[in-house]
C-alpha cells in the first residue's frame, strides 16, 4: 500500500485570547495522526474545553458574521469560501482534514482507505450505521451516486461545478476511470493517472456526500439543466442534505443562513453543543465591529485589520490567529476579453501583451495597500501561492516602479489611446484577502492612471453576479483572490487558477499554456518528491514569465469572538467546525 504523502503542513492554529485565558486544547483521541484510522477520524472536531465549573454548557445560538452571502444550497455547485464556510458544518465527505490543519487527512464517512502502489486505485471502507439528515442510510451505492452525478454534470451546469470539473473532470475528459460499489461498504475509485493530491481534494465540502433521495427530490440528479430551477440548489425544500453535526434549516438571501444541531449525529463524541448557528452576511466591516461591540455578533469570521488592535485591548474579546498566510489576492486578467465599448477599431487587446501586464504590476504601490488597508497584516506576493506552500519559489516579480511601468508601456508598442482597461471590483462583500474592495480598487486605479492607463470602473454584487460573470470570462481585469483548500502548489496554480478544465483553458482567465498544464499534471503524477519539486518549480517559472494575473498580497486575517465563546479552532483555509463550540454564559 502506498501511504499518501500530504503537502507541507501549515501551522495548526489555536485561539489567542486577548484576556489572560488558556488556549483551547484538543483531547488525546482527536490529536492529528500520521496514519488516519477509524478512531482518529471519528471525531469531527477537537473536544471543547470545560468551563471553570468543570462542565461544558449545552445549547444556545451562535451568531457568526461572514463577509458575504452564500451562492447556492448545493455544495457541488459552489466555489466560494462563504458557501464553503457554512457547508463544511453540514456536509461530510469520505475524508476530511484534522481540525486547524490545511493538509492532515482523517477518515470521516470512510472508516479507512487504501491506495494502491501505483497510485491509481483508492479503496474506501464506507462507515456503517450513518444516516443522512433525511433519515435515509449511507452506503457505498449512495456515495457512488454522488460521484456519478459529479462526473456527469450536463454542460449547462458545468460552469457552476468548478471543483468537480477541475479535480474530477467530466465525460470523456474525466480524470476518473471508474467508480464502483462492489458491496454496501466498499467503494473503489480508479484514476486514469496518479494524482498525489487526490485525497486532499476530497476533503472539500464540494465533495460532501448528499442524500440521493434528497438530490432526486430537489431536481439535483442531473435531470434539470437550468440551475435556477434546481430547488435543491435554491434553498429547497430539500436542500443541503448531508450527514454532518448540523442540519440545514433555512436561507434568507442577503440576511441569514441557519443550521441546527443534528441530535442523531453518527459520531456521538462529535454531537454539537450548540442548538443553532446563524450566519449573517455583513460586508460592511464597521457594521461587523459595531455588532461585536453591541453583543449582537458572537464570532466574526474576519474583521477589518485596522480594528484588530482595538479588539485585542478589550478583554471582552478574543482574537483568533490562523497562523501563516494561506491565501492570495491578485488581479485576474482575461487576455481574450472583447467587451470594450466602444470597441477598438483594430480589435486591440492590450492585456494580451505581456509587457502591458508587467507594466500594470510595476505601476501598483502594493506596500501602500498593505499600510493603508491591511494594517500590516499582509506581505507582498512574489508568486501565485504564499511562501508557506510546499515547493514555493520566490519569483522576483516586478515591484513598484512607475518609471519602469511607463517604459514597459512604451516598449509594448500599444498606442496610448488603446491602453484602456475595464476594471471590476465587487460590491456588498469583503474577503479575508480583500478588506476594502472599493478603496483598494480606487488606489490601484490611481496608480494605473498615473502611468498612462485609462481605467473604466465597474462593480457588481458579489453573489452570484460577480463570481459567475468573472468565471464566465466577462471581465477584463478584476479583483479576486483565493483562500487555500489545502497547502499544496496544485491548489493554487492548478485548482484555483490556471489548470485546464475538461482539457481546455478555463473561461475565467482563458490562459492557454500547454507546457504549464503538462508540467502540473506531470508533477501530480510524479512518484517521488524530488521530481515533484522540480516540476512545480518549472510551473512557477512558466507562470512568472507570462504574468497571466497580477499577484498583490498574501494576508493573515484574524477572526474575533466574544470571550464567552469556547472550543473554537481556527484554520488558515477557513475549514472551521462549530460542533465543538459552546457558550460560557
Amino acid at each position: 500500500m502506498l501511504r499518501f504523502r500530504p503537502a507541507a503542513l501549515i501551522a495548526t492554529t489555536a485561539i489567542v485570547f486577548a484576556a489572560c485565558q488558556g488556549a483551547v486544547s484538543p483531547s488525546p483521541s482527536s490529536q492529528a495522526s500520521s496514519a488516519p484510522s477509524a478512531s482518529a477520524g471519528a471525531s469531527a472536531g477537537t473536544s471543547a474545553a470545560p468551563s471553570e465549573s468543570g462542565a461544558v454548557k449545552e445549547g444556545g445560538t451562535l451568531v457568526v458574521a461572514i463577509p458575504g452571502d452564500i451562492k447556492r444550497t448545493d455544495s457541488a455547485l459552489v466555489d466560494d469560501s462563504n458557501s464553503s464556510y457554512v457547508f463544511t458544518n453540514v456536509m461530510e465527505g469520505l475524508v476530511g482534514l484534522e481540525p486547524g490543519s490545511t493538509s492532515k487527512i482523517r477518515d470521516v464517512l470512510a472508516e479507512s482507505h487504501d491506495v494502491s502502489a501505483d497510485g491509481i486505485t483508492y479503496t474506501f471502507k464506507v462507515r456503517q450505521g450513518v444516516k443522512f439528515h433525511d433519515g435515509t442510510a449511507l452506503d457505498a451505492a449512495a456515495v457512488k451516486f454522488n460521484y456519478d452525478r459529479w462526473l456527469n454534470f450536463p454542460k449547462e451546469l458545468q460552469q457552476y461545478a468548478y471543483y468537480s470539473g477541475t479535480v474530477l473532470g467530466a465525460g470523456a475528459d474525466a480524470n476518473i476511470a471508474s467508480v464502483t460499489a462492489s458491496d454496501p461498504t466498499t467503494l473503489v475509485i480508479k484514476l486514469k493517472a496518479p494524482n498525489s493530491s487526490f485525497l486532499l481534494s476530497q476533503t472539500l465540502p464540494q465533495f460532501g456526500i448528499a442524500s440521493p433521495a434528497a438530490l432526486k427530490a430537489g431536481k439535483a440528479d442531473n435531470t434539470e439543466k437550468d440551475v435556477s430551477k434546481i430547488t435543491y440548489a435554491q434553498g429547497g425544500t430539500p436542500a443541503l442534505v448531508g450527514t454532518g453535526p448540523f442540519k440545514w434549516e433555512k436561507w434568507t438571501k442577503n440576511a441569514e443562513v441557519d443550521i441546527v444541531k443534528n441530535p442523531d449525529y453518527w459520531d456521538k463524541a462529535g454531537v454539537a453543543h450548540l442548538d443553532r448557528v446563524v450566519f449573517k452576511p455583513i460586508a460592511d466591516e464597521t457594521a461587523t465591529l459595531n455588532g461585536l461591540q453591541a453583543g449582537d455578533i458572537d464570532l466574526a469570521q474576519k474583521v477589518s485589520p485596522v480594528d484588530t488592535d482595538t479588539l485585542k485591548s478589550d478583554t471582552k474579546f478574543q482574537v483568533v490567529d490562523r497562523g501563516e498566510s494561506c491565501n492570495l489576492f491578485h488581479l485576474g486578467i482575461n487576455q481574450d476579453y472583447a467587451g470594450h465599448e466602444p470597441k477598438p477599431a483594430n480589435g486591440a487587446k492590450p492585456l494580451a501583451n505581456v509587457k502591458v501586464r508587467q507594466a500594470i504590476m510595476a505601476a501598483i504601490d502594493r506596500q501602500a495597500l498593505i499600510d493603508n488597508f491591511y494594517a500590516g497584516q499582509a506581505k507582498l506576493a512574489d508568486n501565485w501561492m504564499p511562501p508557506a506552500t510546499q515547493f514555493y519559489k520566490a519569483e522576483n516579480l516586478p515591484t513598484y516602479d512607475p518609471d519602469k511601468a511607463k517604459q514597459l508601456l512604451a516598449d509594448s508598442g500599444i498606442p496610448a489611446d488603446q491602453l484602456v482597461i475595464d476594471f471590476w471590483y465587487p460590491s456588498d462583500v469583503t474577503r479575508p484577502y480583500l478588506p476594502d474592495p472599493k478603496g483598494i480598487f480606487q488606489s490601484i486605479q490611481n496608480n494605473l492612471e498615473a502611468v498612462g492607463f485609462k481605467v473604466q470602473p465597474h462593480t457588481a454584487t458579489w453573489s452570484p453576479t460577480y463570481l459567475d460573470d468573472e468565471y464566465a470570462g466577462k471581465y477584463e481585469m478584476w479583483e479576486i483572490g483565493w483562500t487555500c483548500d489545502w497547502a499544496g502548489p496544485d491548489n493554487f496554480l492548478k485548482t484555483a487558477l490556471f489548470g485546464y478544465v475538461n482539457g481546455k483553458p478555463s473561461t475565467e482567465f482563458d490562459y492557454k499554456n500547454d507546457e504549464l498544464n503538462k508540467a502540473m499534471n506531470d508533477a501530480l503524477a510524479a512518484p517521488d518528491e524530488a521530481t515533484q519539486k522540480q516540476l512545480w518549480e518549472k510551473a512557477q517559472d512558466l507562470v512568472a514569465a507570462d504574468l497571466p494575473s497580477i499577484p498583490i498580497v498574501n494576508s493573515t486575517p484574524p477572526a474575533v469572538a466574544q470571550a464567552y465563546v469556547k472550543g473554537f479552532v481556527g484554520a488558515g483555509n477557513l475549514d472551521e467546525a462549530f460542533n465543538t463550540v459552546w457558550l460560557d454564559k
